[in-house]
C-alpha cells in the first residue's frame, strides 16, 4: 500500500491504519530512505553501480574483519553476526537492511533525502513467510548466533560462506547492540538470504506499506521532529553530530558594520 503524506498528523494516521490490519501483538518496523523506484528496500551489497557491477560481499567482509581491529574495538572472531551488525552501522555494505521500531526515527532518516519515503513492515509476518512450516510467535525473533536450523543464523552464515544456504525471503532479526548507534536508533534488521531481489518484489502488499513524503511538507515535518525531540544527537549520540546540531541551532550576530562598510565593499 502507498500512502501520500503531507503532515505529521497524516503520517501517524497512516501508521495507525496499517497497524490496525495486523496482529495487535506485532510491533511494526520502519525504515526511512530515498524514493528509489528501481531498487526499494534492497541492501547496498546487492545494488548495481552505473556499469552494472555488484560488490564482492565476501571480500568486503574479510577485509573489514582483518583490518578494523587497528581502528575500533571489535567482536570475537567467531561472532559472525556481531561483525555484520557492526559493519552495517559503520556504513560498510552488507546484506542487512536497517529498520527501527521508532517511526519518528525512520522519518528523521527519510527527511535527510531529497525524495523521502518511510516504509512500514510487519516483521512477524515476514518471518512466517520465511518459515512457513512453523508457527511464528509475534515479537519473538530468531537468534543469529545459534543453530544451523535457525533461519536468522542461516542467513548470517550464508553471508560468510559465498552465498551457500539461507532462506529465499529475508528474515527479520534483532541485533546485539555492539555500537551505541544501535541502541539510540532502536535498531533491528532484515537480512537477505539467497534471493537478491528487493523486499517488495518477494513479499505481499499486506505486510508492507510505503509512506511517500510530499516535498512541500518536508520543512514542517523537520520542525515537528525537533519539537518531538528527534534531533541529530538523539539518533547519533556522537560528537560529530553534536557539532552539527549546535551549528544548525546557532544564532547569528547582527551585522554591525553599518552603511559605510557596505559602501566600501563595493
Amino acid at each position: 500500500m502507498e500512502i501520500n503524506i503531507n503532515s505529521m498528523q497524516a503520517f501517524l494516521r497512516g501508521i495507525n491504519y496499517m497497524a490496525s490490519q495486523w496482529d495487535p501483538r506485532t510491533v511494526p518496523w520502519f525504515r526511512g530512505e530515498p524514493n528509489m523506484p528501481e531498487s526499494p528496500l534492497l541492501p547496498r551489497i546487492y545494488r548495481l553501480d552505473e556499469h552494472g557491477r555488484k560488490l564482492n560481499e565476501n571480500q568486503i567482509l574479510q577485509s573489514f574483519r582483518r583490518m578494523s581491529p587497528a581502528y575500533i574495538e571489535t567482536p570475537d572472531i567467531h561472532a559472525t553476526d556481531q561483525w555484520l551488525f557492526l559493519m552495517q552501522h559503520l556504513r560498510v555494505p552488507t546484506r542487512l537492511l536497517d529498520w527501527t521500531e521508532g517511526a519518528l526515527i525512520a522519518l528523521y532518516f527519510a527527511l535527510e533525502q531529497e525524495k523521502p519515503v518511510v516504509w512500514m513492515l510487519n516483521p512477524d509476518e515476514l518471518n512466517q513467510l520465511s518459515l512457513p512450516n512453523e508457527k511464528v510467535i509475534p515479537g519473538v525473533f530468531p537468534l543469529t548466533w545459534l543453530g544451523d536450523n535457525n533461519i536468522g543464523y542461516m542467513n548470517i552464515k550464508a553471508a560468510w560462506e559465498l552465498q551457500r544456504g539461507g532462506t529465499e525471503r529475508p528474515v527479520a532479526i534483532k541485533p546485539t547492540y555492539v555500537h551505541a548507534r544501535l541502541a539510540a536508533q532502536k535498531s533491528c534488521f532484515t537480512i537477505h538470504g539467497w534471493s537478491e531481489k528487493p523486499l517488495p518484489a518477494i513479499v505481499p502488499d499486506s505486510i508492507i506499506a510505503k509512506f511517500v513524503i510530499k516535498k512541500r511538507a518536508i520543512p514542517t515535518l523537520q520542525r515537528d521532529l525537533k519539537i518531538l525531540g528527534i534531533t541529530h544527537t538523539s539518533v547519533f549520540p556522537e560528537a560529530e553530530f553534536l557539532a552539527r546540531e549546535i551549528i544548525e541551532s546557532a544564532l547569528y550576530i547582527p551585522d554591525l558594520r553599518g552603511d559605510d562598510s557596505s559602501t566600501q565593499a563595493k
